[in-house]
Order: structure tokens, then sequence, then C-alpha cells
């Protein structure tokens, strides 16, 4: 990465954090905010960890959450152990403080899914869940959830009516419109916020926001560009190699 992409990502990523707070102007409390796709590699992911360091950057008590319990992604992106997490403290509260762990960044802090389950949807749907998110609210100015594909498994919307809010991303050149607006009926069936879309993947060079491929997505709102930046963390190259594609994000 450029250093004048860097400079295009990191003024993003702050303007999809003033887009996000000023969404949830009038809420009140600490926020817990979802972020999700309809699909796989779409790169939410990536954007939950951008999302989770440029909320930490103004001096807020920030958790990022990886509420995938059956591909997760975080630890693997941030380099952490992932043998506690959140599916053992649901089952074992006092693993909490064992399970929240701090990062590199200031404010920063992680909580990897933990142990695989055989019931992802059961957990996260649980009472357990809703109580330990209330908890952790008491404690973080701000909570990322990054949670799976809307299309793919239940989990997503399971949580929804539990955060604040839902941010959705789109891939540029990847996301299919069809599967999109699937995943948003969901959402909205299920009474819940959707904070906004960010197109992820754009170019800055090129542009796209209302033109050529991108003029598919001139319904949704676009927030900003996924490159991720910084500390370390990347995000996947526009063109992933084939043999990723059925990795999720």
């Amino acid at each position: 990465m450029t250093q004048k992409d860097d400079f295009f990502t990191q003024e993003a990523y702050k303007t999809l954090r003033s887009n996000v707070i000023f969404s949830l102007t009038g809420e009140e409390g600490n926020k817990i905010i979802q972020v999700t796709s309809a699909m796989m590699c779409e790169g939410k992911s990536i954007t939950s960890v951008n999302l989770a360091i440029s909320f930490a950057q103004t001096d807020r008590k920030v958790l990022l959450i990886d509420c995938d319990l059956r591909r997760p992604k975080l630890a693997s992106l941030l380099s952490m152990g992932a043998n506690v997490g959140l599916s053992n403290v649901l089952v074992d509260h006092t693993l909490l403080e064992q399970a929240i762990l701090p990062t590199k960044v200031p404010n920063l802090s992680v909580m990897t899914s933990g142990e695989i389950p055989p019931n992802p949807s059961e957990l996260l749907g649980s009472k357990r869940m809703t109580a330990l998110l209330e908890e952790l609210r008491q404690v973080y100015h701000y909570i990322i959830l990054d949670t799976p594909p809307v299309n793919m498994v239940t989990d997503a919307v399971v949580l929804a009516p539990m955060s604040d809010g839902v941010l959705f991303v789109v891939r540029a050149r990847h996301s299919d419109k069809g599967s999109v607006r699937e995943a948003t009926e969901q959402l909205e069936y299920a009474k819940v916020k959707i904070l906004g879309y960010v197109l992820n993947g754009v170019d800055p060079e090129r542009g796209g926001y209302g033109s050529g491929k991108y003029r598919k997505y001139k319904k949704y709102k676009g927030y900003g560009y996924g490159y991720g930046y910084g500390y370390g963390y990347s995000s996947p190259p526009s063109n992933p190699d084939p043999k990723e594609k059925g990795k999720t994000e």
C-alpha cells in the first residue's frame, strides 16, 4: 500500500466513524455496533478491525468481538491466540477476564471467538449473550461485533436486536445486488436499525461512486474504502487468489 492509499483509507474510516456516530445520535449510553455482509469474502472482518481502531483513536474504550463461531477470522487477522473466547465465556462466565485480550492499539481490546461450538445460533441468541453484552456495555464506549454473513446462516439476524445498529459491508466488483437486497430484507424484517452501507474495495484513483459497475449500488449509502490501514492490519487484495475464495471475511 502506498502512502497515498494509506491516507485515503484512514480518511475513509474517519468518515465512516463520523457517520456511524451521527446515525446513533439520540441513542443513550455506550454503543454496540454490528458489522455484517450478505455473503463471504466481502470484507466485513477487516472493516470491523479498522472501524474499531478508528474509534479507539478517539480515546474511547473499544472492544472488538468475533461473533463468527463457525469460521472465525479475527484471531488470524490480529495474530492472536484463540484458545479462550466468546464461546467459552458463554459456557463459563468466569473466563471473561481471560477472554478479553489487549492489543498494541491503545484503548482497543479484542475477544476472539473461542472454541467452535456445535450450536452457534443457540449460543448467540441466548439470554447469556444478551446479559454478557449488557455487562460489557457498562465498561466499553463502543463494542464492535464481527458477525457471519446474513445469507449464509441465521447468526447475524439473531444478534441484530442486541445491537444499537447494523453496518452492512458491500464489496465492489464482488457483491451481488440480489444477495444484498435479500440480506437487507432479512435485517429489516427483524426490525433492526441499519446504520448504512460500506462500499468496500473501491480504488480511489478510479472513483466508482455512481458510475460504471458501481451504479447498481446507488440506492445504498456508501461510506468508505476498505483497504485496511496501520498496525499491520490489511485487507484482502481486490482480486483475491481463487484458492482463497472459500474463506469467509
